[in-house]
Protein backbone atom coordinates (compact mmCIF):
# COMPACT_ATOMS: atom_id res chain seq x y z
CA UNK A 1 0.00 0.00 0.00
CA UNK A 2 1.17 3.29 -0.57
CA UNK A 3 1.72 6.47 2.16
CA UNK A 4 -2.21 7.84 0.68
CA UNK A 5 -3.72 4.12 1.11
CA UNK A 6 -2.03 3.67 4.47
CA UNK A 7 -3.32 7.11 5.99
CA UNK A 8 -7.01 6.12 4.77
CA UNK A 9 -6.97 2.75 6.34
CA UNK A 10 -5.50 3.63 9.52
CA UNK A 11 -7.40 6.73 9.92
CA UNK A 12 -10.62 4.42 8.97
CA UNK A 13 -9.77 1.33 11.26
CA UNK A 14 -8.80 4.12 13.80
CA UNK A 15 -12.45 5.23 13.95
CA UNK A 16 -13.90 2.06 13.54
CA UNK A 17 -11.86 1.11 16.51
CA UNK A 18 -12.79 3.73 18.78
CA UNK A 19 -16.72 3.76 17.53
CA UNK A 20 -16.90 0.31 18.43
CA UNK A 21 -14.91 0.54 21.72
CA UNK A 22 -17.30 3.27 22.57
CA UNK A 23 -20.04 1.13 21.64
CA UNK A 24 -19.90 -2.13 23.99
CA UNK A 25 -17.69 0.57 26.79
CA UNK A 26 -21.19 -1.41 29.41
CA UNK A 27 -19.80 -4.45 28.63
CA UNK A 28 -16.63 -4.72 30.59
CA UNK A 29 -13.45 -5.74 28.99
CA UNK A 30 -14.96 -6.02 25.86
CA UNK A 31 -13.43 -4.50 23.25
CA UNK A 32 -11.77 -4.58 19.99
CA UNK A 33 -8.43 -2.82 20.49
CA UNK A 34 -6.72 -6.53 21.14
CA UNK A 35 -8.03 -7.30 17.56
CA UNK A 36 -7.23 -4.32 15.84
CA UNK A 37 -3.88 -4.32 17.12
CA UNK A 38 -3.64 -8.01 15.58
CA UNK A 39 -5.42 -7.16 12.08
CA UNK A 40 -3.12 -3.81 11.72
CA UNK A 41 0.06 -5.95 12.43
CA UNK A 42 -1.50 -8.41 9.56
CA UNK A 43 -2.45 -6.23 7.57
CA UNK A 44 0.88 -3.20 7.53
CA UNK A 45 4.49 -4.26 6.78
CA UNK A 46 5.73 -1.12 8.68
CA UNK A 47 5.20 -1.87 12.32
CA UNK A 48 4.94 2.01 12.87
CA UNK A 49 1.30 2.24 10.95
CA UNK A 50 0.48 -1.07 13.01
CA UNK A 51 1.04 0.39 16.64
CA UNK A 52 -0.45 3.72 15.29
CA UNK A 53 -3.72 1.99 14.83
CA UNK A 54 -4.69 0.66 18.33
CA UNK A 55 -3.14 3.31 20.04
CA UNK A 56 -5.00 6.18 18.11
CA UNK A 57 -8.50 4.38 18.93
CA UNK A 58 -7.81 3.91 22.71
CA UNK A 59 -6.56 7.60 22.74
CA UNK A 60 -9.54 8.64 20.80
CA UNK A 61 -12.12 6.46 22.68
CA UNK A 62 -10.34 7.47 25.95
CA UNK A 63 -11.04 10.95 25.12
CA UNK A 64 -14.98 10.00 25.87
CA UNK A 65 -14.63 7.08 28.30
CA UNK A 66 -11.86 9.10 30.20
CA UNK A 67 -8.55 8.13 32.14
CA UNK A 68 -7.14 6.96 34.85
CA UNK A 69 -3.33 6.30 36.29
CA UNK A 70 -1.29 7.01 33.50
CA UNK A 71 1.52 4.12 34.74
CA UNK A 72 -1.36 1.88 33.94
CA UNK A 73 -2.74 3.64 31.39
CA UNK A 74 0.92 2.86 29.37
CA UNK A 75 0.51 -0.52 30.51
CA UNK A 76 -2.81 -1.30 28.80
CA UNK A 77 -1.77 0.14 26.02
CA UNK A 78 1.22 -1.07 25.24
CA UNK A 79 -0.17 -4.74 25.97
CA UNK A 80 -3.60 -3.86 23.76
CA UNK A 81 -0.72 -2.84 21.28
CA UNK A 82 1.31 -5.78 21.60
CA UNK A 83 -0.15 -7.89 19.28
CA UNK A 84 0.92 -6.03 16.34
CA UNK A 85 4.17 -8.30 16.59
CA UNK A 86 2.44 -11.37 15.80
CA UNK A 87 1.53 -9.74 12.72
CA UNK A 88 4.19 -11.13 9.89
CA UNK A 89 3.77 -14.80 11.61
CA UNK A 90 0.27 -14.80 11.10
CA UNK A 91 0.33 -12.99 7.55
CA UNK A 92 2.10 -16.63 6.53
CA UNK A 93 0.29 -18.77 8.67
CA UNK A 94 -3.66 -17.09 7.46
CA UNK A 95 -3.30 -16.31 3.54
CA UNK A 96 -6.02 -14.04 2.94
CA UNK A 97 -5.93 -13.53 -0.75
CA UNK A 98 -3.49 -16.41 -1.71
CA UNK A 99 -3.78 -20.24 -1.79
CA UNK A 100 -2.98 -22.11 1.11
CA UNK A 101 -6.00 -21.16 3.26
CA UNK A 102 -6.82 -24.29 5.60
CA UNK A 103 -8.26 -25.13 9.28
CA UNK A 104 -4.61 -24.47 10.38
CA UNK A 105 -4.72 -21.05 9.06
CA UNK A 106 -8.17 -20.30 11.70
CA UNK A 107 -6.08 -22.04 13.92
CA UNK A 108 -3.79 -19.36 14.06
CA UNK A 109 -5.83 -16.43 14.53
CA UNK A 110 -7.76 -18.20 17.38
CA UNK A 111 -3.80 -19.11 19.25
CA UNK A 112 -2.94 -15.58 18.15
CA UNK A 113 -5.93 -13.84 19.76
CA UNK A 114 -6.32 -16.14 22.70
CA UNK A 115 -2.12 -14.97 22.99
CA UNK A 116 -3.39 -11.25 23.33
CA UNK A 117 -6.20 -11.78 26.12
CA UNK A 118 -3.50 -13.97 27.85
CA UNK A 119 -1.25 -10.92 27.60
CA UNK A 120 -3.35 -8.38 28.49
CA UNK A 121 -4.68 -10.43 31.15
CA UNK A 122 -1.24 -11.26 32.87
CA UNK A 123 0.14 -7.96 32.28
CA UNK A 124 -2.68 -5.42 33.28
CA UNK A 125 -3.54 -7.39 36.41
CA UNK A 126 0.34 -7.58 37.28
CA UNK A 127 0.57 -3.81 37.00
CA UNK A 128 -2.83 -3.21 39.09
CA UNK A 129 -1.22 -5.65 41.71
CA UNK A 130 2.00 -3.50 41.64
CA UNK A 131 1.24 0.01 41.00
CA UNK A 132 -1.88 0.27 43.51
CA UNK A 133 -2.97 -0.13 46.68
CA UNK A 134 -5.70 -2.43 46.63
CA UNK A 135 -4.08 -5.50 47.13
CA UNK A 136 -2.24 -6.76 49.59
CA UNK A 137 1.73 -6.58 48.07
CA UNK A 138 2.60 -10.16 48.92
CA UNK A 139 2.35 -13.36 46.91
CA UNK A 140 -1.18 -13.79 48.46
CA UNK A 141 -2.31 -10.47 47.54
CA UNK A 142 -1.37 -11.11 43.90
CA UNK A 143 -2.84 -14.58 43.62
CA UNK A 144 -6.12 -11.86 45.33
CA UNK A 145 -5.75 -9.92 42.34
CA UNK A 146 -5.53 -12.68 39.80
CA UNK A 147 -8.91 -14.42 40.83
CA UNK A 148 -11.05 -11.13 40.99
CA UNK A 149 -10.08 -10.90 37.71
CA UNK A 150 -11.49 -13.74 36.38
CA UNK A 151 -15.26 -12.97 35.56
CA UNK A 152 -13.79 -9.91 33.41
CA UNK A 153 -11.03 -12.21 31.51
CA UNK A 154 -14.32 -14.27 29.91
CA UNK A 155 -15.51 -10.35 28.60
CA UNK A 156 -11.45 -9.85 27.03
CA UNK A 157 -11.38 -13.30 25.44
CA UNK A 158 -15.21 -13.20 23.75
CA UNK A 159 -14.19 -9.67 22.84
CA UNK A 160 -10.59 -10.40 21.33
CA UNK A 161 -12.09 -13.49 19.12
CA UNK A 162 -15.09 -12.10 18.31
CA UNK A 163 -13.57 -8.80 16.67
CA UNK A 164 -10.72 -10.41 15.26
CA UNK A 165 -13.24 -12.99 13.56
CA UNK A 166 -14.79 -9.95 12.23
CA UNK A 167 -11.66 -7.94 11.15
CA UNK A 168 -10.21 -10.89 9.24
CA UNK A 169 -13.77 -12.74 8.03
CA UNK A 170 -14.66 -8.91 6.62
CA UNK A 171 -11.12 -8.39 5.30
CA UNK A 172 -11.42 -12.41 3.67
CA UNK A 173 -15.00 -11.70 2.28
CA UNK A 174 -13.57 -8.43 0.97
CA UNK A 175 -10.50 -9.46 -0.82
CA UNK A 176 -12.56 -12.01 -2.16
CA UNK A 177 -15.04 -9.82 -3.58
CA UNK A 178 -12.35 -7.45 -4.87
CA UNK A 179 -11.17 -10.04 -6.92
CA UNK A 180 -13.81 -11.45 -8.38
CA UNK A 181 -14.88 -7.88 -9.65
CA UNK A 182 -11.99 -7.26 -11.01
CA UNK A 183 -11.82 -10.54 -13.17
CA UNK A 184 -7.87 -10.81 -11.47
CA UNK A 185 -7.01 -14.16 -9.43
CA UNK A 186 -6.96 -13.65 -5.76
CA UNK A 187 -2.85 -14.23 -5.32
CA UNK A 188 -2.05 -11.00 -8.06
CA UNK A 189 -4.15 -9.21 -5.73
CA UNK A 190 -1.46 -6.32 -4.13
CA UNK A 191 -1.09 -7.23 -0.71
CA UNK A 192 1.05 -5.36 2.20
Amino acid sequence: MGMKSNIAVGLALVVAGAAARLAVRDIPNFAPIAALALFAGYLFADRRWAVWVPLGAMAASDTIIGGYDLRLMAIVYASLAAPTLWGPALRSALPIGRSGGSWGSVAALVVCGLGGSLLFFATTNFAVWTLGDMYEHSWQGLVHCYARALPFFRYTLAGDLVFSACLFGGFAVLHRFVARSSDEPESELVRP
